[in-house]
């Protein structure tokens, strides 16, 4: 799938830089993260002895598990742990238990919940670098399970630029994640592609003025909420080359 929105008023300037949502966009969300939230629901419910509440808790956070669908402002697509944590912690029955540390080992194991490629996404970081681009890394995760993911991944010595969501930069949908990749990189804002799988991403590609914002289908999010936002909408970011096409050669 894709779809194009030109827009007269921005001019399709050569791209330098490429910046990433992680969760949804490198990795495939549900089969990375969903096995997190189904861990982390069952322990909660383990802890407040209610071994049936589970599945209210998944409901709880726009997670509807017999469809296996998300709603659109569900905080499990593009929320910080301590947001989620807050979140969950307002479920009935869970007063007075950590749902910050329960939510915070789940998520940070990652062999118990090992990260899964949408492809080689190393080999495309590589090609995007020998075309002269710069490539960065914006994610709502912390940092340490950020760069301990990208080793994983291969990705460490493609990076040009990382931010988390305790790199000082603000917090999406706002413009500071790709304002910062701008400065670090030396890049206009007009000059860098914004590539994520929520609205969250492609509301801050918007607000920053990126020159491109393209919208990918391997996260929770439907296509009915990126397409508004993107100028284009691919199933991956393995179909990202030919759409950048002359704007990197």
């Amino acid at each position: 799938m894709s779809r194009s929105r030109p827009d007269p008023e921005r001019s399709p300037r050569r791209l330098g830089g490429v910046l990433f949502d992680k969760d949804g966009t490198l990795v495939d969300f549900r089969t990375t993260w969903v096995p997190a939230y189904l861990g982390v629901a069952a322990e909660l419910a383990a802890m407040a002895s209610q071994p049936t509440m589970a599945d209210r808790l998944l409901a709880h956070m726009g997670y509807r598990l017999a469809e296996d669908a998300f709603d659109e402002a569900s905080p499990l697509l593009w929320a910080t742990n301590v947001v989620i944590a807050r979140h969950w912690s307002t479920a009935p029955g869970l007063g007075g238990i950590d749902v910050l540390e329960v939510v915070e080992r789940h998520f940070n194991d990652l062999e118990r919940y090992p990260p899964r490629p949408v492809g080689d996404v190393a080999a495309l970081f590589g090609r995007l670098r020998r075309h002269g681009l710069k490539v960065g890394l914006a994610t709502m995760d912390s940092l340490a399970p950020t760069r301990a993911t990208a080793a994983l991944l291969g990705i460490t010595p493609a990076l040009d630029f990382l931010a988390c969501c305790d790199s000082g930069h603000g917090v999406k949908p706002e413009p500071g994640m790709v304002l910062a990749f701008c400065a670090a990189c030396g890049l206009e804002p007009a000059e860098v592609a914004m590539v994520g799988d929520t609205p969250a991403d492609l509301t801050m590609g918007r607000a920053a003025g990126c020159g491109l914002v393209v919208g990918v289908l391997t996260g929770g999010a439907p296509a009915s909420s990126l397409v508004p936002l993107a100028d284009h909408v691919v199933a991956s970011i393995m179909d990202l080359e030919p759409l950048l096409g002359s704007r990197i050669s």
